[in-house]
């Protein structure tokens, strides 16, 4: 895929949450069952104070997650649809907004390090479903080493990999991306083909890849399935910081 077709499908994506953004909120209220492990790896119980940089928040449902699991969070929420921000601003806790396009500042380097220069440091990083939206292998590598410059030494980040293309059902609906990888697919929305997205299952090599390009500087904590009626809809990878980190851009 060139960065062409990236950039076309980057702006689908953000057309798309701006047309259904009420109705996708609508469908996305209740926390994944994989969030217990991650609150699990990163030591959040009932009464726990923590630094939280959520990337990609969408409508707070992680935020609200927190909330419901008594977890104190300090939220630095970043995303660039507005609408779904302010949709789920109730029970959300303590947020701290920041608007930013992620796929747009992806195609500049150090340009989500950039964006991102003004976050406190943190505990926990997050990005639970979006790094599907990101079309090119280097930019989710760059999402993923953004996250992991935002955190503390020893703190944790924690993404999602959704792998939709293990289910027939789903699978059915989605159309292979014209000039694409393999894994890229257009998937409409609630039986409607008028408005589309873009969408990447991700395989376990891929997986593997991500993980292993963050040594030494993060190493793995975790990996594991679940959400989904079958439970293996989305792909966990916890990662955590260790005490060197270098400034954005210099990763080997």
């Amino acid at each position: 895929m060139d960065d062409a077709l990236a950039r076309r499908l980057g702006e689908l994506n953000s057309r798309f949450y701006r047309q259904v953004g009420a109705s996708f909120s609508a469908t996305r209220q209740t926390g994944w069952p994989g969030w217990q492990r991650v609150l699990g790896e990163a030591g959040l119980v009932a009464g726990s104070r923590a630094d939280v940089l959520d990337l990609a928040c969408g409508n707070l449902r992680f935020e609200r997650y927190l909330a419901g699991q008594s977890v104190q969070a300090r939220v630095w929420a970043v995303d660039n649809c507005d609408e779904l921000v302010g949709l789920g601003r109730a029970g959300a806790g303590e947020v701290r907004y920041l608007h930013v396009d992620v796929a747009d500042a992806l195609f500049e380097p150090g340009g989500l390090c950039a964006a991102l220069a003004g976050v406190d440091p943190c505990d926990l990083a997050i990005c639970f479903g979006f790094l599907h939206h990101v079309a090119l292998p280097a930019h989710r590598l760059e999402l993923l080493r953004a996250l992991i410059e935002a955190v503390r030494p020893g703190g944790m980040v924690a993404v999602s990999l959704w792998q939709f293309a293990r289910d027939a059902r789903l699978l059915a609906k989605a159309t292979p991306v014209e000039g694409g990888n393999e894994g890229d697919y257009l998937l409409g929305w609630q039986g409607s083909t008028d408005v589309v997205r873009y969408c990447h299952s991700f395989s376990e090599a891929e997986v593997d890849a991500l993980s292993a390009s963050c040594e030494p500087v993060a190493y793995e904590l975790a990996r594991y399935s679940a959400d989904g009626r079958a439970g293996d809809l989305n792909r966990y990878l916890i990662l955590r910081r260790g005490e060197g980190c270098p400034a954005c851009g210099g990763w080997a």
